[in-house]
């Protein structure tokens, strides 16, 4: 067969393409609700850490996973919830944020020593272990990430009980345009790459 592998290499990265398109819309909408109901949003925030730190219990209690893992998480999700206080202003350089992503770095380790080292995820799916660690660790940070364009609406002394912290703000913008560049950049990667891989299959077919 020569004709059914182009087929099938084409439909794959239009699919990446298609793919990346419908994430960036999905996390651009989502952006934008956060942007619009920023208390919805900490109250939504602050709920899931409670649940993720409650399944952190769970899962030391009835399933006994390694408690270094399990005190590693509920640390990470407890600075998670400190910094709901300033929500959405998050400043980079606080012992809050810092403390998380430092926590967050452990405890993919942490985790990821447990899954390859015990016997009793010898027989565990990568589909398995993702969903895990998309609720244990991700599903968080992740709502953190897409509330960065809420920072850039919010008034001045509106964001919480502290003081506003003008450079927290102008920090948090720098990253949101970065963080659009380079889905711009990947968009334009994605689509140069797609078209030329292309005109190489109408190429080859002629």
């Amino acid at each position: 067969m020569t004709v059914a592998p182009l087929v099938v290499y084409a439909g794959f990265y239009l699919f990446l393409v298609f793919f990346a398109i419908c994430l960036a819309t999905g996390l651009y909408y989502v952006a934008e609700i956060v942007e619009e109901y920023t208390r919805l949003t900490r109250k939504v925030i602050n709920y899931t850490i409670k649940v993720v730190i409650g399944i952190h219990l769970l899962l030391l209690v009835w399933d006994r996973l390694p408690i270094l893992c399990i005190a590693f998480g509920v640390g990470a999700h407890v600075f998670y919830y400190r910094m709901l206080k300033t929500f959405p202003y998050i400043t980079l350089t606080s012992v809050d944020f810092i403390g998380s992503a430092c926590l967050l770095v452990i405890s993919h380790l942490v985790w990821f020593q447990f899954f390859l080292r015990d016997p009793r995820c010898a027989y565990v799916s990568v589909e398995w272990m993702l969903g895990f660690m998309l609720i244990m660790l991700w599903i968080v940070p992740f709502a953190f990430f897409i509330s960065l364009a809420a920072n850039e609406s919010v008034l001045p002394g509106a964001g919480g009980p502290y003081p506003y912290q003008g450079y927290s703000r102008l920090e948090m913008g720098d990253v949101a345009e970065k963080m659009y560049r380079g889905l711009e950049r990947a968009y334009s990667f994605s689509f140069n790459f797609f078209t030329s891989y292309l005109k190489k299959i109408v190429y080859v077919c002629q």
